[in-house]
């Protein structure tokens, strides 16, 4: 099995904030309900007076707003599903897994498409509401692990662009980081010890 994160790694650049600037532009209102409080949400996160939990949840909150989540999900990918990188689709394989830290609502439609796993923050497509996991850093190990796909397969090999997904990448046969937009494929940097 070949485990990939997402945003940045097989799509650039990132699909949550593609998706939030789709809203934006299309429901304008949100940059007076939802613009201010979320940039106070990252500024108090970058203080570490929120926790990244709490930061995503106002982050996706301008769910709310949008009538039509479900065809908003799909309209951003009848114009964005073509920023799949290249590199992965020469490679893709029904065993592949995604593991992302956006949200499961806002993937699943091009995964299903692509015929692959999910693995995604599970939040509340209505409330922005984070239901079960934010699948972020050291996290994405702790929810492989409880999956239907862990430990019954071995992981070959892992892509990301960052290295908060070292855990993961110690956990593969192989890991590889993603540079330059999506489109370099660069052996993952030594760790001193593998999980």
């Amino acid at each position: 099995m070949n485990v990939y994160d997402f945003d940045k790694t097989i799509f650039y650049p990132d699909s949550l904030t593609q998706f939030i600037l789709q809203c934006v532009l299309r429901y304008p209102k949100l940059l007076v309900s939802y613009c201010p409080k979320t940039l106070f949400a990252a500024v108090l996160l970058a203080m570490k007076k929120i926790s990244v939990t709490q930061a995503v949840e106002q982050l996706v909150s301008f769910v709310k707003e949008i009538p039509d989540i479900d065809a908003e999900v799909n309209l951003f990918w009848q114009k964005n599903s073509s920023r799949v990188s290249k590199w992965y689709m020469d490679r893709k394989k029904p065993s592949d897994l995604i593991i992302s830290a956006s949200p499961e609502f806002l993937l699943k439609p091009l995964t299903d498409q692509l015929g692959i796993q999910l693995i995604g923050s599970q939040i509340d497509k209505h409330t922005g509401k984070i239901s079960g996991r934010c699948c972020y850093g050291k996290d994405k190990v702790k929810y492989l692990v409880i999956s239907d796909y862990f430990p019954e397969q071995n992981i070959d090999e892992f892509y990301s662009d960052s290295l908060t997904d070292t855990p993961l990448a110690t956990c593969a046969d192989k890991a590889f980081l993603v540079k330059k937009h999506g489109k370099k494929v660069l052996p993952w940097p030594e760790t001193k010890k593998r999980l």
